[in-house]
């Protein structure tokens, strides 16, 4: 096996063709003395074909070879099943793995003795997790896209055009959190001439964020009175908290959702697990079947929702992740240490590891979090 080399796989989720990396950041990495593997037809559906990967100095492999051929391997998002006999002692994983919701994932990491990291998790010194930034603003800015066009009165909304137009009420949304989600949801509605309300928990927070936010977007702390009052005058309410969600109290209960305005809508950007701050969401959907109606108000729960527009969505992510992966290449092959790839370690030496994990397995499988 070659020294300092990782590996792209191509993804095999349903309706997945977004690719971890673009050429030009597999350029960076082959500059600076890389072996890159990039598996065959990997970054195709993104726009991206193998010669465009071989120009930039990459091998183009088969995905047996892309496995074995590299102790650093990254991926979009977490492996299926089919791929689990691919893992092995000595190799580091990457991708976008949501592991606290796939515990069958951990338990077939742990017991191949490999290291896995969730790019979700990276995290820096100050608390900051720079690597989901695109994907998360991707996806607040498609809750809107999306709630605008149920909106109409064919799709079985209220009828109300999520925009401003002289001589009507303007339109109003609710977002739920002040991250990269929420601030991409906040800043699309407000363009589009609503009256967008943010809710969040730390008043300073909320006054930064405010800070760069239109004037047609005001910042509350999420108190009940308050925020009752804004959902029941929404036309669009967008959850987009970081957070689990197996143990977080209700927060738009199903009392307060029977009392929402008929045909309007609801989009759970977080997709978390359990019933969480959103509990009158009964299952995902997907973008076949992206609504379904409960309580007279439509609900949209699509997980991975970046994944519609993968040319995009790769640009955006490749630009903004390829000097964390780089980062863990150089820890794992060079013995740099970073710290932020660390922070993002699930599992490693036969254990889980990192924390949030650890705390989801026991809410879950008290039993898996004995044997770890």
């Amino acid at each position: 096996m070659a020294e300092r080399s990782v590996s792209i796989l191509k993804e095999r989720r349903s309706g997945e063709k977004r690719v971890i990396l673009l050429p030009d950041a597999v350029g960076e990495f082959t500059r600076r003395g890389y072996r890159v593997l990039v598996e065959a037809e990997a970054g195709i559906a993104a726009g991206f074909p193998d010669q465009a990967y071989a120009a930039a100095g990459a091998s183009i492999v088969d995905g047996a070879a892309a496995w074995s051929g590299s102790d650093v391997v990254f991926k979009y998002k977490a492996p299926g099943p089919e791929e689990y006999r691919h893992f092995r002692p000595g190799l580091h994983l990457a991708s976008f793995m949501h592991a606290e919701g796939n515990l069958a994932l951990v338990e077939a990491m742990r017991g191949s003795g490999m290291s896995g990291y969730a790019l979700e998790f990276f995290r820096t010194e100050r608390g900051d997790y720079p690597v989901p930034v695109s994907d998360n603003e991707i996806s607040g800015k498609l809750a809107i896209l999306l709630a605008a066009y149920h909106l109409q009165a064919h799709m079985g909304g209220s009828g109300v055009l999520l925009s401003e137009v002289p001589g009507a009420p303007r339109p109003k949304v609710v977002v739920i959190g002040y991250g990269n989600a929420g601030g991409g949801a906040a800043r699309l509605a407000a363009s589009m001439g609503a009256e967008v309300t943010v809710f969040g928990t730390r008043w300073e927070g909320l006054r930064r964020f405010m800070a760069g936010m239109p004037a047609n977007v005001r910042c509350l702390l999420n108190e009940r009175e308050a925020f009752e009052r804004a959902v029941l005058e929404a036309d669009v309410v967008v959850g987009a908290i970081l957070i689990s969600t197996y143990d977080t109290p209700p927060m738009l209960d199903e009392e307060l959702v029977r009392r929402m305005k008929p045909g309007s809508v609801i989009v759970d950007v977080t997709c978390g697990y359990g019933s969480g701050y959103m509990p009158s969401f009964s299952h995902l959907t997907t973008y076949d079947a992206p609504f379904y109606v409960r309580h007279g108000v439509l609900h949209c729960k699509i997980d991975a929702m970046p994944a519609s527009v993968p040319m995009t969505a790769a640009r955006a992510t490749s630009a903004n992740v390829w000097r964390s992966l780089m980062d863990l290449a150089r820890d794992v092959h060079d013995g740099v240490a970073d710290p932020v790839s660390r922070n993002g370690c699930v599992v490693a030496g036969g254990a889980v590891v990192h924390p949030e994990v650890r705390r989801h397995i026991a809410m879950v499988e008290g039993g898996l979090a004995d044997a770890v």
